[in-house]
């Protein structure tokens, strides 16, 4: 089996006030950005808006084969 690495998912950091808000963003091994940066109050919720821009991609790409 072999194994290639796609992208990456790079998560960062800031504060809005008191409140600290996770960014989420899909990297290509090149260093492209993929897809829209994803927000979140926990790194869960901006990784999972991440997957979902990958999901719909997919979906897109097999419905216009």
């Amino acid at each position: 089996m072999d194994t290639t690495t796609l992208f990456t998912i790079a998560i960062s950091t800031q504060y809005r006030g008191t409140q600290k808000i996770y960014a989420a963003q899909a990297l290509a091994c090149n260093g492209e950005k993929l897809y829209q940066p994803e927000e979140g109050l926990t790194i869960s919720q901006a990784v999972e808006q991440v997957v979902e821009q990958i999901r719909q991609a997919e979906h897109l790409s097999a419905v216009s084969k």
